[in-house]
């Protein structure tokens, strides 16, 4: 009945949900006050630097039954170095979201709170299909190009001259990642507030306490075949379903 080394304690990851939760509200206020003030390229950077700090996010939700050497673990540490990982995270931010919920005494059983949830997923699905609509490559990654040309003068244009980060982005496309950074972190808020954290890491303790290391296993096992199944999916939607 081996039970399961842990790769981090849960004090070490409730310290990351909350430094993450909090800085994404701090960017995604920034970033309201240069819209506001007619600055909507530097804006549109601290959107995207607030959907990294949810990237992040989900790459700690992992290491609830991380071990050391797991792919979970090898993901977190990509996270504190590298953007990309964390924007890929954000197209299964809707799994973690909707984990993060079932903490709540109310899921499943006040219809106001279920409806409120309903069009937040709703909204943040729509709110990333905006963002792909104004995007080339119709995907996330390149916000990471994005995000530097939003705060630093660039060569372009067939004449090669220097343009400014509000020649280099359009209004709208700023308006679309505000709107989904918006969105994505108050419903991470509305999911996390009222002590759902708490109740969301004492589930698992709990876990961590009744499961052998050969549990688990199997446990992912089947959550990665149940999600490559759905989706044909990455390691990142497997750690989300196990979680």
């Amino acid at each position: 009945m081996t039970k399961r080394n842990y790769r981090s304690d849960l004090d070490f990851v409730a310290s990351g949900f909350r430094a993450c939760w909090q800085n994404a509200k701090d960017l995604l206020t920034a970033s309201q006050r240069l819209m506001d003030g007619g600055l909507p390229a530097p804006a549109l950077s601290l959107s995207v630097l607030a959907l990294e700090e949810l990237g992040k996010l989900i790459a700690i939700d992992g290491l609830l039954y991380a071990t050391q050497d797991d792919y979970k673990s090898e993901r977190f540490d990509k996270s504190l170095t590298r953007h990309k990982p964390k924007l890929t995270d954000i197209a299964v931010l809707r799994h973690l979201l909707r984990s993060l919920a079932r903490a709540d005494p109310r899921y499943g059983k006040e219809e106001q709170f279920g409806d409120a949830l309903r069009y937040a997923f709703r909204d943040l699905k729509g709110a990333e299909n905006a963002v792909l609509r104004e995007m080339k490559d119709r995907s996330l990654l390149g916000l990471d190009r994005l995000k530097q040309r939003g705060f630093y003068a660039e060569i372009a244009g067939k004449e090669a001259r220097f343009i400014t980060p509000s020649g280099a982005i359009s209004p709208s496309l700023a308006t679309a990642v505000h709107h989904l950074a918006w969105r994505a972190v108050t419903t991470l808020d509305f999911v996390l507030k009222g002590g759902n954290l708490e109740r969301y890491l004492d589930r698992a303790r709990s876990v961590r306490a009744a499961l052998t290391e050969k549990q688990h296993q199997e446990f992912e096992r089947q959550a990665r075949e149940l999600i490559a199944r759905m989706f044909g999916s990455t390691d990142a939607e497997a750690s989300a379903a196990s979680n």
